[in-house]
């Protein structure tokens, strides 16, 4: 019973994590992109890695690598480290061609200066005028 709950808690903590990591690439949740602060890296995004691994051990660990079929086992493997490995070096490096579309899109933005920021506080927009309060 105790193995039923652990692979049961890791299978929903995987299962939020993937979700997580979708809506982040669909540009729905961005509020979770202030992960990305604690580290180097795209941990909102790579949390998307990290939930798919955490499905599969738990998928793995609930049907027993006994009861599947010889090659069950080989090819949960053969996608489930791979998955954890590009989570966890994802945390600290993202490889641009990884990235969505509308990320790429803003990092092009931002080196050129014609983001938001640029255009508003840095090309003379956000300063106010001389009848306004600071």
């Amino acid at each position: 019973m105790s193995d039923l709950l652990v692979f049961g808690i890791l299978g929903g903590l995987g299962l939020f994590l993937l979700l997580c990591g979708i809506m982040v690439h669909l540009k729905r949740w961005l509020r979770l992109l202030l992960m990305n602060g604690l580290f180097p890296g795209q941990p909102a995004l790579a949390t998307t890695w990290l939930g798919l691994s955490f499905c599969l051990l738990a998928l793995g660990g609930l049907v027993g690598t006994e009861r599947l079929p010889d090659p069950v086992p080989g090819l949960l493997g053969l996608i489930l480290f791979p998955a954890m490995i590009a989570g966890v070096v994802g945390m600290f490096w993202y490889p641009m061609f990884l990235r969505p579309r509308w990320m790429r899109r803003d990092a092009a933005l931002q080196a050129r200066g014609e983001d938001l920021f640029a255009k508003r506080f840095l090309q003379g927009q956000g300063k106010p005028s001389d009848g306004q309060q600071p």
